[in-house]
């Protein structure tokens, strides 16, 4: 079920409170559509009860993951700055805990120096923040809508492990089938924070979005701590320049990086 801020259960006729919105096509009603359902659409905002601050929870056979839960109510307890989301605690502590544990020791080469790569399904747990988190259906309509975002998503990540030999620092904007990009930190501790993704504001700001710029040409307005469970959302417009940080000391950054596509 739904409830609102104040705790009162949410139960509109035409609103299924636990999956996210679907209407159909022909009739365009919910729960009184008399067709079957056979053939729907994504209703936005698909959670409209936690843009008002309130939350969706398990009832009856409906249950939704601890971890899940978790994660929904940090984004419901978040704010849009700078065009993006930065969540802090953003993964359940049991979750965040088993993941920082099972960090691979194996990684492969990308070719790109400095810089290596495992697959999210390298291991259990990551597949189940994967699973419970990064591509839950709840999960997902609740940055799109966040965003006010009328759009389905499919999410793809990966992890990486930077060290000092990694160069790669100019300011840009990710690949154009990147609708929204996100991050996840996972140090072991805080030595690294001040190695947090970099957003800038370029001198001039370019039509193309597919150009790479050089700092000197921009100005830094943000940058995200590098703590372990920070994690950002940041769609693909004109205000999402970004970079890598200046690698200058020895260093292992592991993170897990991604993107959602529309679907």
């Amino acid at each position: 079920m739904a409830r609102d801020k104040n705790g009162i259960p949410f139960h509109p006729s035409e609103y299924n409170p636990d999956y996210p919105r679907i209407k159909c096509k022909v009739c365009g009603l919910m729960n009184s559509c008399e067709h079957g359902l056979a053939d729907v659409q994504s209703w936005f905002p698909r959670l409209p009860i936690l843009l008002e601050s309130g939350m969706v929870e398990s009832i009856d056979d409906f249950v939704l993951h601890q971890w899940t839960e978790w994660s929904l109510q940090r984004i419901v307890d978040s704010e849009i700055n700078g065009h993006k989301l930065i969540i802090d605690n953003f993964l359940h502590p049991e979750l965040l805990t088993n993941l920082l544990d099972n960090w691979p020791a194996d990684m492969y080469d990308i070719e790109v120096p400095g810089r290596l790569q495992q697959d999210i399904n390298c291991d259990t747990v990551y597949q189940m923040l994967f699973d419970k988190v990064i591509n839950d259906e709840y999960v997902k309509c609740a940055i799109a809508d966040k965003f006010a975002l009328e759009s389905d998503y499919e999410a793809s990540a990966w992890l990486w492990q930077d060290s000092e030999q990694f160069t790669i620092n100019d300011v840009h904007v990710d690949y154009d089938k990147f609708d929204i990009t996100f991050g996840l930190y996972l140090p072991r501790d805080d030595s690294l924070k001040e190695y947090g993704t970099q957003f800038w504001k370029p001198d001039e700001i370019p039509t193309n979005l597919d150009v790479s710029l050089i700092r000197e040409n921009c100005t830094l307005i943000d940058q995200v701590p590098f703590i372990a469970n920070t994690m950002y959302f940041m769609p693909r417009t004109k205000h999402s320049w970004h970079s890598s940080p200046i690698i200058d000391k020895p260093m292992r950054r592991n993170h897990v990086y991604g993107y959602y596509k529309t679907i």
